[in-house]
C-alpha cells in the first residue's frame, strides 16, 4: 500500500516514485512536437507532484545535454520507463532487457496508428503495410506492459493490432501549457483584409485538397478580394496557380520550442482565421485536437472539419465552427468575415475553452494516479 501511517498513529514518510522519461523523434538539433506534447510536458508536470501519499520524481532525458545512456543504470535508479513509440528493436532490445532484469516496468505513447499510414505520409515507406518497421511496431506494442493513446478510437485500433487489453492501455488526451510555451496571444486584429491561414507538416498536402474544402474555399476567394490564404508547410500549387498573390507559403520549424517562440507568433500576427480541413480516414480518425488548442490559445477562430476529435472539443458557432461539405466551408469563414464581433466573440469562447478545460497543469493528475496504479 502506497502511503499510511504507524501502528503509533503517525504519519510514514511518502512514497518517492521516480520515472524516467524518453522522447524518441528528436535529434540534438532538436524537439519533436509529438515528443513534447506526449512526454516531455506532462512529465514536467509530473516532476515534484505530489498527493497524500507519493510524490514524483522525473527525470526526462535531453538528448542535447544528456550523455548516451546507460539502460543498467536506468533501469537500477526508476521505478518505471515512459517512452514515446518506437520502431526500432535494437533500442527497445537494450532499453527492454534491462527493464525485464530489475523488474521495471515499461509504458509507450503512441498517438498515431501507423498501420493505416497513408502512402503520401513520409514515413510510408519505412512503416506502410508490410513493412519491416510496422511488423516491428506491433511487436513492441505487444512487449511493452501499458501503453497510452490520446483516444478511444486508437485505443480500440491497438487492441485490435496487437491483441493487447484495452484495460492495459489508458488514455490521455493532449493537453497544452498556457503558462509555459504557448503564451503569445496578439491582440484582435480590426481589419478588413483577412487571411485565412492553415499550419502544420508537409504532410497534410492531401488534406488541403479534399474536394469540399477546396470547393469552399474556391468560393470565399471569388466572392471577396480581400482575402489571402495563407499555408504553412504544405505547398499547394495549384492554389498558386488560380489565386497568384492571393495565396501565400511559408516554413515553420522542425525544431517545437524555435516554432513556438520564433515561427508561431508571426503566423498568429498574420492570421484572421484558422482552417483545418482533414481527409477522413482511418488514419486522421486517430488524430487530436491538438490544432484547436494551439490556435485558441492564440486567441484565434476557426473553422474545422467535422470529425470525432473536434466535436468533443466545439461547441458550433460558440467556440469554433464545423464543417463537412462545401457549403458548411463557406457559410462558416463567410461568417467570420462579416461578423468582426462574431470573429473576436468566437476566439474568446475558443480560448476559455482550453483555460478551463485542457491545460496541462490542470491534468497531472491523471497521470500521477495511473503510474501509482500501475506501481502497486
Amino acid at each position: 500500500m502506497i502511503g499510511n501511517t504507524t501502528g503509533s498513529g503517525e504519519r510514514m514518510p511518502k512514497r518517492v516514485i521516480s520515472i524516467f522519461g524518453l522522447p524518441s523523434h528528436g535529434t540534438k538539433e532538436r524537439v519533436s512536437g509529438v515528443d513534447f506534447a506526449r512526454i516531455i510536458q506532462p512529465m514536467e508536470h509530473l516532476n515534484g507532484y505530489e498527493d497524500a501519499d507519493v510524490k514524483f520524481e522525473v527525470k526526462v532525458y535531453d538528448p542535447i545535454k544528456d550523455e548516451t545512456m546507460n539502460w543498467v543504470e536506468v533501469a537500477q535508479e526508476y521505478d518505471l520507463i515512459y517512452f514515446n513509440y518506437t520502431a526500432m528493436p535494437w533500442e527497445f532490445a537494450k532499453m527492454g532487457s534491462m527493464a525485464r532484469k530489475f523488474g521495471r516496468p515499461l509504458v509507450m505513447d503512441s498517438d498515431d496508428s501507423l498501420w493505416d499510414i497513408m502512402p503520401d505520409n513520409s514515413a510510408y515507406q519505412a512503416l506502410g503495410k508490410g513493412s519491416e518497421g510496422i511488423k516491428n511496431f506491433t511487436s513492441i506494442c505487444r512487449e511493452v506492459d501499458y501503453m497510452t493513446t490520446t483516444n478511444k478510437y486508437l485505443r480500440n485500433v491497438i487492441s485490435h493490432h496487437t491483441l493487447k487489453p484495452t484495460g492495459k492501455i489508458k488514455i490521455f488526451p493532449n493537453y497544452i501549457d498556457l503558462d509555459g510555451l504557448y503564451t503569445y496571444r496578439p491582440k484582435f486584429k480590426d481589419t478588413n483584409d483577412i487571411t485565412l491561414l492553415h499550419f502544420g507538416s508537409t504532410t497534410h498536402f492531401i488534406d488541403l485538397q479534399t474536394k469540399e474544402f477546396e470547393k469552399g474555399i474556391d468560393m470565399i476567394m471569388r466572392d471577396y478580394p480581400n482575402v489571402t490564404f495563407k499555408t504553412v508547410g504544405a505547398l499547394i500549387p495549384s492554389y498558386k496557380y488560380k489565386w497568384g498573390q492571393r495565396y501565400k507559403n511559408d516554413y515553420g520549424h522542425q525544431d517545437l520550442y524555435r516554432w513556438v517562440r520564433e515561427r508561431f507568433p508571426l503566423f498568429m500576427d498574420e492570421a484572421d482565421i484558422i482552417v483545418v480541413p482533414l481527409e477522413e480516414n482511418r488514419y486522421t480518425k486517430c488524430k487530436s485536437s491538438i490544432k484547436f488548442l494551439e490556435a485558441s490559445s492564440a486567441k484565434k477562430a476557426g473553422v474545422y472539419q467535422n470529425i470525432r476529435q473536434y466535436e468533443e472539443v466545439i461547441e458550433h458557432g460558440v467556440n469554433g465552427y464545423l464543417a463537412d461539405t462545401a457549403q458548411d466551408w463557406y457559410d462558416s469563414i463567410k461568417a467570420l468575415i462579416d461578423d468582426k464581433k462574431l470573429r473576436q466573440r468566437v476566439a474568446e469562447s475558443a480560448f476559455k475553452t482550453v483555460q478551463d478545460d485542457w491545460q496541462m497543469k490542470n491534468n497531472v493528475a491523471q497521470y500521477a494516479e495511473f503510474f501509482k496504479d500501475i506501481l502497486t
